[in-house]
């Protein structure tokens, strides 16, 4: 039996909002005078009624499961359970979103990197199995609404703290301490971009359901279509919350790396300096013993590089320390790496002064030492598919100057195919073969060649950014998963009950 959209249907005293199978000896109730027993004539004896009693439904409509007739220990029981179930009145659900909201609502509320996504999916899924369907919506909507409130002013505290114009701090003042700040002051937008994507999954898992149940329905019912209004506009202000997150932070990240990227270009590898500073990095870092869920130390790179790699690092961090769903954190490395292929390249081929084999390999050796830590710190891939057409510039000025005066320009393009036209002429053109050396004719162009082109890589050719729609990660079906959130949901069980006994008379309340 299935009822429709705002039917008064009961079953066994019970409201019924969902389609259930009957079983002999059921009680249905249809609008607010006729009921009817169902009775199947293959069925003998014919079973008594299921008919719940009054006090068993008053029973049903507290914390406590129904069926257990000592109240108090089922109260108990319950509240301690660790199964992902989050039971509450309809005129609760106002109450329980500001609390979950307003008692998880940063990293360090002390309920876990996923709490305010995890907490809002078991209200929202005992809301969609047992209360009445047009409740749903509405907390998907103010849930989205909450969220998004704020994550607006965590983005204003923050531009606070991080203008993004007239800003005093000037290029090269950049420090391990200042990006680790700024790693700190990410933590907020991190984290909500994190929950965001995990309830964005689940919001398109209830809103699909949802769909399929009002296939049964006449088509066309305002109340249905205002319903997936409603959805929709959720989904939509979840949408927004994780865009403006992402954008802040790869903005944020972003600029920092511009003022440190230079380095990978200007630092010689193999100066004594260098040697030296690297040698007391290293015994610094010796006897430190790595903590659970960090990366390699940097410490062993020449410091000025180091600090490139600083950012990449404190980047992983609050990416794992946000739990951020693997497509969105290949997407924001994706899109930080994006960044520093197209800076270095501009930057490099802007400055003709570089176009040596001596620089290049110096350049070569710090790039393959960054790319050695991303390596190590699980990154490589994504570094390499993002940073190509540089390490594929730089390793053509390192091509030993004998071999490519001897090199024609049909195979240096051959070699170098991810290289255009007319930034392989401005390379050659430019190339420093010495004072008086000319370039040899065979690097000539041929004058099919189209040399028009901009040599420089737009940034506006950044990987767009691709909203998740994936397969929730919080299986509500497994128990709570982490003491933190047990502890949480234990309290918020406790709060619901606590409201169900404030509307009750003194002496029909439950005592813990």
């Amino acid at each position: 039996m299935r009822p429709f959209r705002g039917g008064a249907v009961t079953h066994n005293g019970v409201a019924l909002y969902r389609e259930t199978v009957l079983k002999p000896g059921d009680v249905v109730g249809l609008g607010d005078h006729f009921l009817f027993l169902y009775r199947d004539p293959r069925v003998t004896p014919a079973p008594p009624l299921a008919l719940t009693l009054p006090w068993q439904a008053d029973a049903s409509a507290t914390c406590c499961p129904s069926g257990l007739v000592d109240r108090q220990e089922a109260l108990k029981l319950y509240l301690a359970s660790p199964e992902s179930v989050l039971k509450f009145h309809p005129r609760h659900a106002d109450d329980l979103l500001q609390e979950i909201i307003s008692k998880n609502s940063s990293p360090d509320s002390g309920g876990g990197p996923l709490a305010p996504a995890y907490l809002l999916s078991i209200m929202i899924d005992h809301a969609a199995k047992h209360l009445d369907p047009a409740l749903t919506p509405q907390i998907l909507l103010k849930s989205a609404n909450l969220i998004k409130e704020i994550v607006w002013d965590n983005i204003k505290e923050f531009g606070d703290k991080h203008p993004t114009q007239n800003s005093t701090e000037q290029e090269g003042e950049i420090s391990t301490p200042n990006v680790q700040k700024l790693s700190s002051d990410l933590r907020p937008l991190m984290f909500w971009m994190s929950n965001a994507t995990e309830l964005l999954n689940f919001f398109q898992v209830k809103v699909e359901n949802m769909e399929k149940e009002w296939e049964f329905e006449a088509p066309g019912d305002p109340v249905l279509t205002a319903d997936m209004d409603t959805c929709s506009e959720a989904l939509a202000q979840l949408d927004d919350v994780i865009m403006h997150t992402f954008q802040q932070c790869v903005y944020h990240l972003t600029k920092t790396l511009y003022s440190l990227l230079p380095a990978l270009l200007d630092t010689n590898p193999f100066s004594n300096e260098e040697k030296e500073k690297e040698k007391d990095g290293a015994r610094g870092a010796e006897g430190e013993e790595k903590k659970e869920g960090e990366v390699d130390d940097e410490s062993v790179l020449p410091p000025k590089v180091a600090g490139l790699v600083e950012v990449y690092r404190c980047s992983l961090m609050l990416s794992r320390e946000a739990c951020l769903s693997p497509p969105l954190t290949s997407q924001t490395f994706g899109y930080l790496f994006f960044f520093t292929n197209t800076s270095l390249l501009n930057t490099l081929l802007e400055r003709d002064g570089l176009f040596s084999w001596s620089r290049a390999v110096q350049i070569r050796t710090n790039l393959d030492l960054v790319l050695d830590w991303l390596q190590g710190a699980g990154l490589g891939d994504i570094a390499s598919e993002f940073m190509k057409k540089l390490s594929v510039t730089v390793n053509f000025l390192c091509i030993p100057k004998t071999r490519l005066i001897q090199s024609s320009w049909a195979s240096l393009k051959e070699e170098h195919e991810l290289l255009s036209p007319a930034q392989l002429h401005h390379l050659l053109t430019h190339y420093k073969l010495g004072p008086t050396r000319a370039p040899p004719a065979s690097w000539a162009p041929p004058t099919s060649a189209d040399l028009s082109g901009d040599i420089f890589e737009s940034f506006l050719d950044h990987p767009p950014l691709i909203l998740p729609n994936e397969t929730p990660r919080l299986d509500l079906s497994q128990p709570i998963p982490s003491s933190e959130l047990q502890k949480e949901v234990t309290r918020l069980r406790t709060y619901l009950w606590g409201l169900d006994q404030d509307e009750l008379p003194a002496n029909q309340r439950t005592r813990l």
